[in-house]
């Protein structure tokens, strides 16, 4: 008995340092080889299903839960649980089925209820969404995430009587700093309807830097590895050394959707998935980076270090191969998948000697509406989108380093620019599909009347209605903000 609680233990403090494989270990340990009480097996259930869950072997967190719920369905926190490992698998219909069971056994659930109008608003089912996010806020009137989710999918919930609501709890200055900073992005948003641009961008200013406290320590340390640290490395790195088990990849012909954020990255990642040919949609799945650097990570000590730096291929490799190959669902002989990671412009050369089929698509937009979509869009998870200083630095990171590649793989890198996709769809869209090797299919332009179209992105709106004209004059009022950068960043004149 001692030795199974001692193992326990060790695995629950593997756990609480995020050493995931070696708990895993620890508890696989405990379950071949000592008989448990069935109530410490169900609690331990849980602890290695969610382990699973951080490893992305969602396929065994997924059976954790069951055999948990072999024993107790009365619990609605298992099956809430149990809705975001299908969630992660993308079946929806069994994550929404779970949440529904979750929220029926516990009406006052919140995060069941939560988790039910998150899925449904990324499915594009506007009702349902909206009638869960007002059952909390019934409740709550003063969620101020809710009330800005709900929001983004009822326009006409912002009047001047809840304008004057969010003014007062902003005064009242008990908020934390995301519900404040949330505050502020609908009250700019109120005041760009109104044409008031300079209240907007003072609002917005006070907004981004809410949003970067937050998280400041965590921001602090994703600036100095995006803005500093990746831009002077990725092109020193000594990827010359081939994954030596490319067998295992030459079936894959993977397309990775590269470079910034609100360049129609979606909107094509619903086009590519849409057609006749099986690419699956995985969204944003960060494996390339977190790959990367769970494997290698002295890399972070290595600013100031101006020699090549060796890493080790092979772990990167394994851990990526593995991850995405727990995310495909239909193995055929052929696997198409997308990915929309846009950070994995640094990652180029390591994804090609992984992948060696791999295509990217580079879009892009005019800079200067590039920028203030960004800044003006509530994105708490990427760290250098606060300040207008940080955006126009990490894009002139992306243009260098993007330049670099494109002349390195000229074949394997598509650009297209915003403006010309939504101007001509059509051919735009069929030139990407020879690009990638896809059988043409009119019907991928269809891809907002599709009932699985799911994505968590900013674009989750835009993506619900057929390609709209690209409106030029949409940031002309901002521009002269960026009047005082023209002489630090060239490519700004060319807007």
């Amino acid at each position: 008995m001692d030795n199974t609680k001692n193992l326990i233990l060790e695995a629950k403090e593997l756990y609480s340092k995020k050493s995931y494989f070696e708990a895993k270990s620890c508890l696989l340990k405990v379950f071949e080889n000592f008989n448990l009480d069935i109530k410490l097996k169900m609690n331990l259930y849980v602890l290695i299903s969610d382990i699973y869950y951080k490893i992305n072997e969602f396929e065994n967190a997924e059976n954790y839960l069951l055999k948990y719920l072999k024993e107790d369905r009365s619990n609605s926190n298992i099956f809430n649980l149990l809705g975001n490992v299908y969630l992660k698998k993308r079946d929806f219909k069994n994550s929404e089925k779970s949440y529904l069971e979750s929220e029926k056994l516990d009406k006052n659930n919140e995060t069941a209820i939560f988790n039910l109008a998150i899925l449904y608003h990324n499915l594009g089912k506007k009702k349902e969404a909206i009638s869960f996010y007002k059952k909390i806020l019934i409740k709550n009137p003063k969620k101020i995430g809710i009330l800005f989710n709900l929001a983004s999918l009822d326009k006409t919930i912002i009047n001047e009587e809840k304008i004057s609501f969010l003014k007062k709890i902003i005064n009242d200055n008990k908020l934390n700093h995301f519900d404040m900073a949330s505050c502020y992005f609908l009250i700019a948003e109120n005041e760009k309807k109104k044409k008031n641009f300079k209240d907007e961008i003072n609002l917005l200013s006070s907004a981004n830097k809410l949003s970067f406290r937050s998280n400041e320590k965590k921001n602090i340390q994703l600036n100095e590895y995006w803005l500093k640290i990746i831009p002077k490395k990725f092109n020193k790195i000594d990827f010359k050394k081939k994954y030596v088990n490319t067998d295992n990849t030459k079936n894959f012909y993977p397309i990775f959707i590269i470079g910034l954020p609100r360049c129609g990255s979606t909107l094509i990642e619903s086009i590519i998935s849409s057609g006749k040919d099986k690419v699956e949609n995985l969204g944003e799945t960060n494996l390339v980076n977190w790959a990367f650097l769970n494997t290698n990570r002295d890399f972070l000590k290595l600013i100031d270090n101006k020699k090549k730096i060796i890493i080790d291929h092979n772990l990167t490799a394994k851990k990526l191969i593995g991850s995405i190959d727990n995310l495909i669902i239909n193995k055929n002989n052929d696997i198409y998948f997308s990915e929309k990671s846009l950070e994995n412009f640094y990652y180029i050369d390591l994804i090609l000697n992984i992948y060696p089929n791999a295509k990217f698509i580079n879009p892009y937009r005019n800079i200067i509406d590039n920028t203030f979509a960004i800044y003006k869009q509530f994105l708490s998870n990427i760290s250098w989108s606060h300040s207008l200083e940080n955006i126009l630095l990490y894009f002139d990171n992306y243009f260098s380093t993007i330049n670099y590649f494109k002349q390195k793989y000229s074949d394997k890198i598509f650009s297209i620019s915003l403006e010309e996709f939504s101007n001509d769809p059509k051919n735009s869209a069929m030139e990407i599909y020879k690009f990638c090797n896809l059988r043409w299919d009119e019907k991928c332009l269809d891809f907002y009347k599709r009932d699985d179209l799911f994505t968590n992105t900013a674009s989750i709106n835009q993506i619900r209605s057929a390609v709209q004209k690209y409106d030029l004059s949409k940031y002309e009022a901002y521009k002269g903000m960026l009047n005082k950068y023209l002489k630090k960043y060239s490519w700004l004149n060319n807007n």
